[in-house]
């Protein structure tokens, strides 16, 4: 069985099937059921990303640990700006393949 945890946003699609309280801690909660040798997936938006770039590169990638992410890519409120212009570039830098896809895809 395939679970999906993640923090909502507006518009979400999704909702986590286990309470979290920050995005680094839906994908280390996603760890632990990959390494218990289930499947996880984690969503968030991309303001969310920047509080995961460390467990990203410091046990995903050493590790070799497969967390399947969707990341909402926003840019707006103005707040969201900033980071909006570069997930894309930040998530090929961690090693993710980015696609565009429309929330009504």
């Amino acid at each position: 069985m395939k679970m999906i945890v993640g923090i909502p946003y507006s518009g979400c699609p999704y909702k986590s099937e286990v309470p979290v309280t920050r995005e680094d801690e839906a994908i280390a909660f996603a760890v632990g059921v990959v390494l218990g040798g289930g499947e996880c997936s984690v969503f968030m938006d991309n303001s969310g990303l920047a509080n995961c770039v460390n467990v990203i590169a410091t046990l995903l990638k050493p590790y070799d640990i497969k967390i399947p992410m969707e990341v909402k890519v926003r840019h707006e409120p103005e707040h969201h700006r900033f980071m909006g212009s570069i997930t894309e570039p930040l998530m090929r830098l961690l090693g993710y393949e980015t696609s565009n896809r429309k929330d009504n895809e």
